[in-house]
């Protein structure tokens, strides 16, 4: 097997003066397992796995970096209590094992519960004293809608308006409206952030039916490959405006008749 090892000659040098380095210790990341897509709360593990050249460990160090940030979230040195830091401090279970190997066993983040602020890019390195290796791979925590109302209500002159509503999304999302086949061309779309995640709601106005006719709501989130329809059927009513004044005028009966003194004798 042959490896690509990044050696630093000048270090090389000195060690070798000195009699310090018996053999040049090479590492090689193989496989960077990092998902595309993590569901919020759902355990996940992001693995890296390397190859030394040797069966040493001098100087070997495993540490995991967070969307380009100079400092590690997490280190772990053979023989030593892994280190968890920044944004995973108190996230991961230092426990987990990923391999056998007493040179590999903690190379991997075992994220307890991952949040929507985990969504990013995770760099690996993994170094010796005379060489080093790293890859980078993005990883997305998706955070599905709490719930997805569709509704559809009479607002006068024959027209009533069709609205679907999403809360607690991430990342942000779009919606759009159909009729039948068709999406609904003069949707205005609304997005909110709240505390870290979105809320969404696509408002029309759409003329009164002629006939029965199936709505649907359709929420996207393009980065997680994720989608959602709600779909309806409603039915054309005859005089919308004089439905609503018949419920209006029955309820102030209601409340009439239970106002009335009663009587006996």
């Amino acid at each position: 097997m042959k490896f690509n090892c990044e050696l630093n000659f000048s270090l090389v040098f000195v060690l070798l003066a000195f009699g310090l380095l018996k053999t040049v210790l090479c590492v090689r990341i193989n496989r960077l397992n990092v998902p595309e897509v993590a569901q919020l709360g759902d355990p996940v593990v992001l693995d890296c796995d390397y190859t030394l050249e040797e069966s040493l460990d001098d100087g070997l160090v495993v540490k995991w970096f967070f969307n380009e940030k100079p400092l590690p979230v997490y280190q772990w040195i053979p023989n030593k209590k892994p280190q968890e830091r920044g944004i995973l401090k108190g996230r991961l279970n230092l426990n987990y094992s990923a391999s056998k190997d007493t040179n590999s066993v903690h190379r991997a983040l075992h994220i307890i519960e991952p949040g929507p602020d985990l969504s990013g890019n995770y760099t690996c390195m993994v170094s010796t004293f005379t060489s080093e290796d790293r890859k980078t791979k993005g990883m997305l925590v998706l955070v599905p809608e709490k719930n997805l109302e569709l509704r559809q209500e009479y607002i006068g002159n024959q027209m009533f308006q069709l609205m679907c509503y999403a809360e607690g999304v991430f990342p942000k999302p779009s919606m759009s409206l159909h009729i039948g086949n068709s999406e609904v061309n003069n949707t205005k779309v609304v997005v909110q952030e709240r505390n870290g995640l979105y809320d969404i709601k696509a408002v029309a106005e759409i003329p009164s039916l002629e006939a029965p006719e199936e709505f649907s709501c359709e929420l996207h989130i393009p980065q997680a490959n994720y989608t959602v329809r709600k779909e309806a059927i409603y039915y054309p009513v005859n005089g919308g405006d004089t439905v609503f004044k018949i419920s209006f005028l029955l309820q102030c009966i209601l409340v009439t008749f239970f106002h009335l003194p009663l009587r006996f004798g």
